[in-house]
């Protein structure tokens, strides 16, 4: 299993990311559950526009890897 975090302040865009993030990853077949998909993110999951991605291309975005045991 591999998770994804999505850490930033209060209104910074995390549930847009967790959002684009996870349906960009469905539509190429993977296997992806999204936290709260049914409740607070689901607006977001069905929201997505040009507004919030121009939105989070204004953002520093940081990939980490970190290894757990497994």
């Amino acid at each position: 299993m591999i998770t994804i975090l999505v850490e930033g302040p209060e209104k910074s865009g995390k549930g847009h990311a967790i959002a684009l993030i996870g349906k960009h990853l469905k539509s190429l077949g993977f296997d992806v559950t999204i936290q709260a998909e049914n409740t607070h993110n689901a607006r977001k999951l069905a929201q997505i526009d040009d507004d919030h991605v121009n939105r989070l291309r204004n953002a520093k975005i940081v990939i980490k890897e970190m290894r757990t045991s497994a």
